[in-house]
């Protein structure tokens, strides 16, 4: 299992840092924004597509909003903080246009032998 870590984490050439939403706060505008806590994890991480998965664009009132379903890859020690509604925002890439994508984790996947953590991930745009 050490090699297969170790093999999974050579891909890892991104950077994120995962916080939990801690709570809600009202801007002076009236608009609602989520506060969040320190980070539960920072370090790296590979973004992947999931096989299958194609973006979804709802609509609220009169606004269209894409949700697009992804991986984050991210090492087996020191992860187990992370878990469903945290937030990740990606704070390095390899490629320079993921730097400050932002996602929420919708499922985790700890299993007994695993070389990676793989979360499922949305991103919301639009």
């Amino acid at each position: 299992m050490a090699r297969a870590r170790r093999a999974a984490e050579s891909l890892m050439l991104d950077a994120c840092e995962v916080v939990a939403v801690t709570g809600r706060t009202t801007n002076p505008d009236g608009t609602v924004s989520p506060t969040y806590g320190p980070p539960v994890y920072s370090g790296k991480c590979k973004i992947q597509r999931l096989r299958g998965s194609f973006p979804q664009t709802p609509v609220a009132g009169e606004h269209l909003w894409t949700l697009e379903s992804l991986e984050l890859h991210v090492p087996v020690n020191g992860t187990a903080a992370i878990s469903v509604d945290h937030r990740v925002r990606i704070t390095a890439s390899a490629d320079p246009d993921n730097v400050g994508r932002i996602f929420r984790v919708k499922s985790d996947d700890r299993k007994s032998l695993q070389s990676a953590v793989r979360l499922q991930v949305e991103e919301v745009t639009g």
